[in-house]
């Protein structure tokens, strides 16, 4: 009898080597190889980014068979000793853990797998949930893996999803810089805009496919759909030797972690939180050019930082005035006992209120603005050295230098999560079941990437 079976992986990384995503990969390629059927794509899920303790992306991985109730024994032996081949044990913050579930994902998995989105869970709920929910677990040092792994099983792609094509590098050349083609790369973008995003940064031209740190992928590319990242990836260049590649589904690019609105009174650190609010107090430049702005709503009120490296969002920040209207998304900040920053990560004015500018009156004979002669004591022209006693100030609007709008950062200031301008408006075609996905899920093996001479 043939039944669902589930395995979520995480914290197989550190800072010095290691990516959860080449576990999971060679875990897939391992149990296709072995003719195990693959109900989906392996699940590439990013929780919340504001978590302290994460590695680099906080990302969680899942994979998703159907198999035969004798099978899943074997499995379970594979996944252990692959978690256990492709992780580091001797580093302090790497605590890998994975999860085994039989059968159908329940409501409560769900419910917890949205909420590791946004909030911080802690082991001991996981526990509960993994109990509750007949989840078998393996720690394979600390517990901290728990939280993600169980919660990659329970994600949710039916509202919005996007994929990612993986290339990893052989083991020889981590920890070196990666040798990929960027005039290949800028090709590849022009080719297929529209069913990638954030190749490049368009203010600095920038390649940003590849990472930097000494963890084995040597890039990824971020799309719409397999078929056209597979054809993207197969334009790339690359002058070194490419291990594996791996396509994964996942919740990149969706703002997934901004769905959850709170009022101000309830923000705790490390959420990543939305907020609807006015503004009320004009925007200070602290240095380093960052912007912050107080927003407030019935409950209480915030400050919200926008940093340089947003772009738009500080320079749009820096134009807002009191009684402007916004919805302010990001994470939360403790910046100091009891004081709470909200850091910026998108920005949508809702409305816009007069900024107004008072002015002299204009003398009445020559037309040319008069002088103030002193608090009560009326005003005066100087060109014909009229009085005016009983004269005031008059209001005139100004034109404001911003527009309503959602406003977000430029590309390479972009988290994992965020979803990039080209994907506004767009949502991601579902296939009527899990099963009948547009292409193989183990397509990944089968592409080849150009190596340059």
């Amino acid at each position: 009898m043939q039944t669902e079976f589930h395995i979520g992986i995480d914290d197989t990384d550190s800072r010095l080597g290691g990516c959860t995503t080449y576990t999971a990969a060679l875990l897939f390629q391992e149990l296709v190889s072995k003719r195990f059927k693959p109900i989906d794509f392996p699940w590439l899920v990013r929780l919340n980014p504001n978590i302290p303790w994460k590695t680099r992306g906080n990302g969680a991985l899942s994979l998703h068979f159907t198999l035969e109730e004798e099978q899943i024994q074997e499995v379970k032996q594979i996944a252990v000793a692959v978690v256990e081949r492709t992780t580091d044990l001797s580093q302090r913050s790497t605590d890998p853990a994975v999860v085994f579930l039989k059968g159908p994902v329940t409501t409560l998995l769900s419910e917890f797998s949205a909420r590791a989105l946004h909030d911080i869970l802690s082991v001991r709920e996981a526990r509960h949930i993994a109990s509750a929910v007949g989840a078998e677990t393996r720690l394979l040092k600390g517990s901290r893996g728990l939280v993600g792994a169980l919660a990659s099983v329970g994600a949710e792609f039916g509202h919005d999803h996007t994929f990612e094509i993986l290339a990893y590098r052989t083991d020889e050349n981590r920890g070196s810089v990666r040798r990929v083609n960027q005039d290949s790369v800028r090709q590849m973008d022009a080719m297929y805009q529209g069913s990638t995003f954030n190749n490049i940064d368009p203010e600095t031209g920038r390649v940003l496919i590849c990472p930097h740190g000494p963890d084995p992928v040597l890039f990824g590319i971020r799309g719409e759909d397999p078929a056209s990242l597979v054809n993207a990836c197969a334009l790339v260049g690359v002058e070194e030797q490419v291990e594996s590649i791996m396509v994964f589904k996942t919740n990149q690019g969706t703002d997934a972690h901004l769905n959850c609105r709170r009022t101000i009174r309830v923000l705790r650190p490390y959420q990543s939180t939305v907020i609807a609010g006015t503004i009320s107090d004009a925007p200070r430049i602290i240095r380093g050019g960052h912007t912050i702005f107080e927003t407030s709503d019935e409950t209480g009120s915030i400050d919200c930082a926008a940093y340089s490296t947003t772009g738009t969002i500080r320079e749009t920040a820096s134009h807002l005035i009191p009684g402007d209207l916004v919805i302010v998304s990001g994470g939360i900040r403790l910046r100091r006992i009891g004081e709470l920053t909200l850091n910026v990560e998108k920005l949508e004015v809702t409305g816009l209120a007069n900024a107004i500018r008072w002015e002299n009156p204009l003398c009445s004979d020559c037309g040319a603005r008069c002088e103030s002669m002193g608090r009560g004591q009326g005003f005066r022209c100087r060109k014909c050295n009229l009085h005016f006693e009983k004269a005031s100030k008059s209001p005139k609007s100004e034109p404001r230098g911003i527009m309503r709008g959602i406003y977000l950062p430029p590309p390479r200031a972009h988290r994992h999560l965020t979803k990039p301008a080209s994907r506004y408006g767009f949502r991601t075609p579902k296939p009527s079941n899990a099963s009948s996905a547009v292409i193989d899920p183990t397509l990944g093996s089968l592409v080849s990437v150009p190596v340059v001479s």
